[in-house]
Parts: structure tokens; C-alpha cells; sequence
């Protein structure tokens, strides 16, 4: 009996039953505080759960005990030599931060002082150019900013083989030195006993047909900035990321991979190596200037980024493979219905988007575009909008303009039926660093066309200024009963 059932297995009739799943849907994968199915397809599954893992909780509790300890230590030595040494109090580097309207004015009627002419196209590779004072929004002037190169930049390496490795591996043993795969974004040289440690977290997991990887960036600063700014909670925050779609922003000039959570919650974007460089950088800086403005209730119109990870799997059955860095971002129209959507720059240099036939809900207009739009239909707004945008668009570009910032978006989606503009600074995350230069001379030239047109790759200053003045116009302000109300009264 048992010979003949064998003999009915290995016959040439026999066909093997399919599985219920899909080979890219992995169910088997241990579950823990969140119910995460991981699938191939959707890299946001990958980050779920990752955040939604048991290793993920302790590797932050030890983080985050590490950070506080640090933070110690430094005080500590900060005080110890500051008693043993005093000196002149350096001034600080922060931009300072504009409250309300009164403000505002007050430092756009202040004259601007006028940067040196001549031949500055060769300065800025030079980086030789002083910084000088932001102009106001009518009279822009040509002043590039500082030209400092990057430092720390990210060795930014890891593969998915045979096996996933993770740099941890190759580093488990300080003593042993560091491996140069070693991911080391964060790291400095060991100058005192109290360097930063490192902020990402590291994980894999596996079941019986594929492997994963995620790193997690700034793990802790990510963690307390969704808990300031995301009511929702950390597990609302997992469930949205549990599935994805691939979203084709049709318009748009960046390139770039794009999905949109199921929820239409959270945007992901596909980042490059030189963008993770540049956020390796600017990091730090952002948490604490988004922890600032939600302390002191600053208007601001930055997007918020709520997370940066890097992922990879390695599939066995189906041989595919994976590798991408992700930034997670708030989708600004959330729950809205946009009739059209514009991306501005305050550049009006190849910045149109021809329309043929019906436009679709993806179609993201360019500056040419809203030019256009606005000689029959102008973007009114009350005054006390007008203030808040103008305060907050401010703020932010002088925030971005002394990290070296530029190329960014006011992304504007016009909802009809509701009677409201939505707004939102986006793509914050690139410097002004040679490659940036290096287009800024060459468009400048005029090689390439252009019309004799500025290009849209200026200094941070330059930049800053010319998207100011631009927004000042987009934006018409629409005068009530108090408007102009004693200004003929001396006092």
C-alpha cells in the first residue's frame, strides 16, 4: 500500500497544489503588536513591520537611554569649561524668527545692503562670495550665499545578496575598527569621549522565502516629532504605512518614484544618494526648528517629513530584489478634493505644463501655468491670511537659506468647493552643493537656451529672494474695512 501511494505521488500526472498567497505576500512572518502583512510590492509594508516589531521597541528604549546619557555628559563638560574658562557668549547661529506682521514689516523696510558686481559665476565655485543681508519682496537682488561643501557626507553602501547584510555586522567590535561599508551617516571622528552616538536603528527579519532590511533614520527625533505633530498616535502612524500605491504626480519635473499610503495619508518619495547626504545634515537642524515653532505656536508651511528609512529584501522564490531609501511626508490634501494643483518656484524659466484634453487629478501645474490661470481667475485671500502665509513663508525660507537650502516647492492645491487654498513648502532637502553650482553656471551661460531667463538653480539667498517676491505676487490680498485705517492720523 505504501509502495503504490508513492508510486501515484511520482508519477507523471502528479501536479503539486499552488499556495493560497501570492509569493510576493509574506503572512508567515512572525506577528507582533500590529497585525502587518509584509508584500513585496508595497515598500511601506516593509517599514510597518519594522516599526510594529518587538526588536524595533528595545533597540529604541536602549536609544533613547543612550541619547539621554550623552545629552548628560555634555551639559556636564559644556559647564565644566565654560566655569574654567569663561568667554565672550558666541553668537548664535539660528535665523531669527519673525512673530507677526509687525515684525515682517519692520525687517522689509530695513535697506538692504548691496553686494559687490562683476564676474561672480566663477566666486561661487570658488565659494568665495560674504554673505550679505536678505533683500526685500520688490527689489531682489543677485546675492549668493555661502558655498560651504558638505561635511560628514554618507558612505552610502549596503547590498542584498545571498544574504542581507547589515553594517552593524561588520561593526559589532568598535575595537576592530570600522568596516568601509559601514554606513556611517552620523559618526564623527573620535575627537572626545563624548561623540554623538549613532542615531538609526537596524533590522532584519525573515521567514522561509525572503529576507529583509530596514534601517531606520533618527530613529528617536522621528519618534518624539510624529508625537508632537501627529495626534493620531504611533499606531495610526504603523496602519497607514501597512499598505501602499504607486502615485504619478503627471506634471511634475523632479523625476522621482512617488506612492501614496491606501489611506491617502502619507506621501513616500524615493530619495537620492545625494539627497540622503544632504538630510544627514539638515536632520538635526529641522527637529529643533519644528519643535521651536509648535512650542512658541510660529506659523509655518514646511511639510512635515515624519520619517526616513532605508529598506532592501532579497526574495527566493521569485528572485527578485530590492533597495531604496524612502522619506515619509504628510500628504497636504489629505481627505480633499483638489481641482488643480500647482508646483511654484518663483521661476518663470521652462516652468510650463502643456494641458491637452481633459487634466487629471495627478496633473501638478507649473508657475507659467498659474500666471496664466490667475489673469481671469486672481487667488484672493483675507488679510489676516495674507499675514500668516507671508510670516510663515518667510520664516521658513530663512531657515532653509542659512542650511544652505534651495530648489524648493510652495505646493498650492485650489479646493473649489470649499473656497480654500492649501499650501505647503515641499522638497526642502537638497543644498546648494557643486553639482547645484555647477548647473547654476552652465544654464546661466546661456549654452542650454533659457531666453535669456534666470535659471532655476540659484544661491540659497538668490533663491530665497526671488521666491519671496514671487509668492508676495501669486498671493492677492483682499483689503477689508480696516485696511489703510490711520494712515493719514499723526501721532
Amino acid at each position: 500500500m505504501k509502495m503504490l501511494f508513492q508510486n501515484f505521488l511520482s508519477g507523471p500526472m502528479f501536479t503539486p497544489l499552488s499556495g493560497p498567497f501570492s509569493l510576493d505576500e509574506h503572512y508567515m512572518l512572525p506577528p507582533f503588536k500590529l497585525p502587518v502583512v509584509v508584500i513585496d510590492t508595497e515598500p511601506s509594508s516593509i517599514i510597518a513591520y519594522a516599526l510594529s516589531c518587538k526588536t524595533y521597541d528595545q533597540k529604541l528604549g536602549e536609544l533613547t537611554q543612550t541619547l539621554k546619557v550623552h545629552k548628560e555628559l555634555t551639559t556636564a563638560s559644556n559647564t565644566s569649561s565654560t566655569n574654567s574658562s569663561p568667554q565672550q557668549k558666541p553668537k548664535s547661529d539660528k535665523p531669527s524668527i519673525l512673530k507677526n506682521s509687525e515684525e515682517l514689516e519692520r525687517s522689509l523696510s530695513q535697506k538692504p545692503t548691496s553686494g559687490r558686481r562683476g564676474s561672480k559665476v566663477l566666486a561661487f565655485l570658488k565659494g568665495s562670495l560674504s554673505k550679505t543681508e536678505v533683500p526685500h519682496f520688490n527689489k531682489p537682488k543677485t546675492l549668493p550665499g555661502d558655498s560651504n561643501e558638505l561635511k560628514g557626507a554618507d558612505r552610502v553602501y549596503y547590498r542584498v545578496d545571498d544574504e542581507i547584510e547589515s553594517p552593524s555586522e561588520d561593526n559589532k567590535d568598535d575595537s576592530k575598527g570600522k568596516d568601509e561599508r559601514d554606513f556611517s551617516l552620523f559618526h564623527r571622528e573620535e575627537k572626545s569621549r563624548h561623540y554623538p552616538p549613532n542615531p538609526h536603528i537596524e533590522l532584519q527579519f525573515s521567514d522561509n522565502t525572503a529576507k529583509y532590511y530596514c534601517r531606520v533614520y533618527f530613529a528617536e527625533q522621528f519618534r518624539m516629532l510624529r508625537k508632537t505633530i501627529f495626534p493620531a498616535g504611533e499606531e495610526a502612524y504603523i496602519r497607514s504605512l501597512s499598505h501602499c500605491i504607486p502615485w504619478i504626480a503627471r506634471g511634475g519635473k523632479s523625476g522621482s518614484t512617488f506612492l501614496k499610503t491606501t489611506d491617502d495619508r502619507f506621501i513616500l518619495k524615493q530619495m537620492s544618494r545625494l539627497e540622503v547626504q544632504s538630510f544627514s545634515e539638515f536632520a538635526p537642524h529641522y527637529f529643533q526648528y519644528i519643535k521651536l515653532g509648535f512650542e512658541d505656536k510660529k506659523p509655518t508651511a514646511l511639510a512635515k517629513i515624519l520619517g526616513v528609512y532605508r529598506i532592501g529584501f532579497r526574495n527566493s522564490q521569485t528572485n527578485n530584489t530590492m533597495k531604496q531609501d524612502l522619506l515619509v511626508m504628510e500628504n497636504l490634501f489629505y481627505g480633499r478634493k483638489m481641482d488643480k494643483v500647482f508646483d511654484l518656484k518663483g521661476s518663470v524659466r521652462n516652468r510650463h505644463v502643456k494641458v491637452s484634453g481633459e487634466e487629471t487629478e495627478d496633473l501638478v501645474l507649473l508657475d507659467e501655468n498659474l500666471l496664466k490661470y490667475i489673469m481671469d481667475h486672481p487667488l484672493y485671500i483675507r488679510t489676516h491670511s495674507k499675514t500668516a502665509l507671508t510670516v510663515a513663508i518667510y520664516n521658513d525660507t530663512q531657515f532653509l537659506s542659512s542650511r544652505l537650502v534651495m530648489d524648493y516647492s510652495l505646493l498650492v492645491g485650489i479646493d473649489t468647493n470649499k473656497r480654500e487654498l492649501v499650501v505647503g513648502i515641499i522638497d526642502y532637502i537638497r543644498t546648494f552643493t557643486w553639482d547645484k553650482k555647477l548647473e547654476m553656471v552652465v544654464k546661466s551661460s546661456g549654452i542650454l537656451g533659457g531666453q535669456g531667463k534666470m535659471p532655476t538653480v540659484v544661491s540659497p539667498e538668490l533663491y530665497r529672494t526671488r521666491f519671496l517676491e514671487a509668492m508676495g505676487k501669486y498671493f492677492l490680498m483682499v483689503p477689508d474695512r480696516w485696511t489703510g485705517l490711520g494712515r493719514d492720523v499723526d501721532c
